[in-house]
């Protein structure tokens, strides 16, 4: 869709005061699509507003930061703009986005696969596809696991910047299993083990029974926002299974990170980043 005028935009329906909001909206607009940095004089030919009006709007906007006006009398988008985008970006509906990369890993990999977010001290597990197998694992979109025993929740933490993860890790490790590593630096070693080969792994850490391997999602800033993963009950999912199935897991979560808009780095600029994150 194109920049917006009064020319060119249907407002017949609106009415009284709020015809001032579609104005003000298709100023806003012009700004945002003009490639040059447009005066006052060329947002009122442009949005074909009466002079008057358009002056009227336009210091409004730049009252409420919605827009700024240099020393040279040229508009810019302002910072409430930025903060309006930000939070858009960060409320993508990230399952749907990923819903097919899920349903293709298990169609692979014929085992089910789990898409999680950060949830406090959790995962919350926000897709899921089942095996079609009738024995596989019991986790469903909407609960919740601790992130330091499964393999979403491994791969969310080992990503994350040293404060945010320290804090995370203050309370106490509650065992899940006997193979559950509650120890601190125990699972701070296991955690740096999976920054250098970039996925994650729950060797039966946090249901009987069950193995996972995970790979982090990133947004457009580099940050990990998710995980993708498959998991398997473990006798059908022992180390060559889980080693041939992890570059299908990270080639999804690399997938989803392009469309969250992450642009890849080579692997030095990649470690770089993470470090001054912490």
């Amino acid at each position: 869709m194109g920049p917006m005028s009064i020319s060119n935009l249907d407002a017949t329906s609106i009415s009284g005061s709020a015809k001032a909001l579609v104005k003000g909206v298709a100023l806003i607009d012009l700004v945002a699509a003009s490639k040059n940095s447009l005066r006052q004089t060329d947002l009122i030919d442009e949005s074909g507003l009466p002079r008057a009006t358009a002056t009227r709007l336009l210091d409004a906007l730049c009252e409420l930061y919605v827009l700024r006006v240099d020393r040279h009398g040229y508009y810019e988008l302002g910072p409430r703009v930025a903060a309006w985008g930000q939070e858009y970006m960060n409320n993508l509906d990230i399952a749907r986005l990923g819903m097919d990369l899920v349903e293709d890993l298990v169609k692979l990999s014929n085992e089910t696969s789990f898409m999680g977010v950060r949830d406090g001290s959790n995962v919350l597990y926000v897709a899921a596809v089942n095996s079609p197998q009738a024995v596989r694992p019991s986790a469903r979109v909407g609960s919740r696991n601790p992130l330091h025993s499964t393999g979403i929740g491994k791969a969310l933490l080992a990503f994350a910047p040293e404060k945010e993860r320290d804090s995370l890790l203050a309370g106490e490790l509650v065992r899940r299993t006997e193979n559950t590593i509650t120890d601190r630096e125990q699972l701070d070693r296991h955690l740096a083990e999976i920054r250098a080969r970039g996925y994650s792994t729950d060797d039966i850490e946090n249901e009987e029974g069950v193995r996972c391997v995970a790979a982090p999602v990133r947004d457009r800033h580099g940050d990990v926002v998710a995980a993708i993963s498959v998991s398997a009950p473990a006798y059908r999912f022992g180390d060559p299974q889980i080693a041939e199935i992890a570059p299908h897991v990270l080639r999804a979560a690399g997938e989803l990170s392009f469309r969250l808009g992450y642009q890849a780095q080579d692997d030095d600029a990649a470690a770089s980043k993470r470090k001054e994150s912490t």
